[in-house]
Parts: C-alpha cells; sequence; structure tokens
C-alpha cells in the first residue's frame, strides 16, 4: 500500500503553491472587489504565478485530509490521512518571493499483509522553494512564473512498525506558473515536475501535475472556483505508472486582511494506484 502525501493536495502542487499580491482599495459598493490588503483570488490546489511584495509575509495554515477504499480480493483495501501543514512566504524584492513549509502527518491504512504497519505519524517533509515573475502584463492581468523547490527528507521512514510520513529522499522540482485575473474571473495554470537526487529508497523516477483552476467572485467576501488536477508518477522496474485525474471544488473567502480557502476533490480516473477524496482548509494571514 503506497501512502502518497497531500500538502493541499499533492507533492507538487504543494512545492509551488500560490500566493497573492493585495488589492487597490475598492471604490464604496463596488461588487466583485477584496478589500485592500486581503489577498486576492486564490487556488485550492492550483499553484499561483504572482509572487508575495517585497517586504511583506503570508502565514498559511492547512489542513489536508485524504480517505480512500479501493476492492481488493478478500476486504476493501481502506486508509485515511490526516495533514497539518504551516507555511510562510517571505517578499525578498520584486517579482522574487521564498518560502518554507513543515508539516505533521497521522496515517492509518490497512496493512498489506498480517502484522504489517497499520499507523504512522510524526513529521512530514519540509519544503523550501523559491518562485520568479519573469513577465506581469497589466492589461491583461496575466504572470507568467517558474518555480523551484528543494525538499528536505525530514519525515519519518517506513519501519516495521509505523507507516512512512515522508518519501525518505531529497527532491528536486520546478514547475511553470500562469495566472490571470480578469474582473470577477480568475485562472490559473501549472505544469511541474520533481524528482529524488537520493538516496534512493523506491522505484519513484519523478513526479508530474498539471493543474488548471477558474474561478469567478460573485461577492466580495465569496469566490467559488473549479479545478482539473493531474498527477504521473513515473516508476522505474516492473511497477506502472501511477496516474489520477481529479476534479476539485471550492469557495475562495477573501475577507480583511485574511484568505480562507474550503474545497475538496474527488478522482474521476485512476490507473495503477489507489485514490479517494481529498479535503483541504487553508487560512492564510498577509501582513
Amino acid at each position: 500500500m503506497r501512502i502518497i502525501l497531500n500538502i493541499a493536495g499533492t507533492l507538487l502542487l504543494v512545492l509551488l503553491p500560490g500566493a497573492s499580491r493585495p488589492q487597490e482599495a475598492p471604490a464604496a459598493g463596488s461588487p466583485g472587489v477584496a478589500r485592500e490588503s486581503a489577498p486576492e483570488h486564490g487556488k485550492a490546489f492550483t499553484g499561483d504565478a504572482t509572487p508575495v511584495e517585497p517586504g511583506r509575509v503570508e502565514v498559511e495554515v492547512d489542513y489536508a485530509p485524504t480517505w480512500w477504499a479501493t476492492a481488493g480480493s478478500i476486504d476493501p483495501l481502506t486508509g485515511e490521512q490526516h495533514l497539518m501543514v504551516a507555511a510562510v512566504t517571505l517578499g525578498i524584492v520584486r517579482d522574487l518571493d521564498a518560502r518554507v513549509m513543515v508539516g505533521w502527518v497521522l496515517a492509518h491504512a490497512m496493512p498489506n499483509m498480517p502484522g504489517g504497519p497499520a499507523y504512522g505519524q510524526g513529521l512530514a517533509d519540509t519544503i523550501v522553494a523559491t518562485r520568479w515573475r519573469f513577465l506581469s502584463l497589466p492589461d491583461p492581468a496575466i504572470d507568467l512564473a517558474v518555480s523551484a523547490a528543494l525538499v528536505i527528507p525530514t519525515g519519518v521512514t517506513a519501519a516495521t512498525e509505523q507507516l512512512a510520513t515522508g518519501k525518505g529522499s531529497w527532491r528536486v522540482g520546478g514547475a511553470f506558473l500562469a495566472s490571470a485575473d480578469w474582473g470577477r474571473f480568475t485562472a490559473g495554470l501549472e505544469l511541474g515536475f520533481t524528482a529524488p537526487v537520493g538516496p534512493r529508497v523506491s522505484n519513484d523516477a519523478g513526479f508530474l501535475v498539471c493543474n488548471a483552476a477558474l474561478g469567478y467572485q460573485v461577492l466580495p467576501w465569496l469566490q467559488p472556483e473549479v479545478e482539473l488536477n493531474y498527477q504521473h508518477e513515473i516508476e522505474l522496474g516492473g511497477e506502472f505508472d501511477e496516474r489520477v485525474l481529479w476534479v476539485t471544488a471550492a469557495l475562495v473567502f477573501p475577507l480583511d486582511p485574511v484568505r480562507i480557502i474550503a474545497g475538496a476533490r474527488t478522482p474521476v480516473w485512476v490507473r495503477d494506484t489507489f485514490a479517494g477524496p481529498t479535503m483541504t482548509a487553508a487560512v492564510k494571514i498577509a501582513f
């Protein structure tokens, strides 16, 4: 049984998370515009190309539970995972920011064989990431960026008495990010890849994600959004690649000076892995 860590989704979705800039103060009574200092449009599982402004700090706390149940030869193979993450993003200079993420995992899964581990808890892998916006067009409001990340194996490795809470190896990742804000509409695109650089502790050779998001701000404090999230884990040896396509629905609440996101995703196409619904709840404070 493979435990796939989800930090508001999948590993790459969090390696390259979205942090956004504040909007200008709206005119009195203007609909569909966030108030001053509140983070603007947000996404649940899709990265954002807009970095934090220089000298500003964003603090985010996420909770992402995951459940799965797949029919087995005798009994359903079931499991659940609860991940809590704290992240701090700092605007360094214009168009460049940096982010550090630490998390805690609690996992429970039916063992593959009698006597195998059923529980695991401990630190997740730590992520250090940077994002550079190389193009910003004010009209239309489009940002393009690239991001790089280093994953430090601080998580607990698998043992006879417990499940793993980390991958057990150092990894590097990168992504291309695009964001667009057109009045009340917001959209995002993310294409990323991460790979282990040592030590190799499994047959995993790399992890690809492709995400697309579209939202609409119906009220100054409410933005529904939908996403498509695809993940593809490349395997070596005789194992088959693991692939999942998800559909996500979420609500974003841009409130001064915080942004709250609540959403859920469900797999609509799965190959050679176990997948189930994932929820996310995040609170971001900008100052």
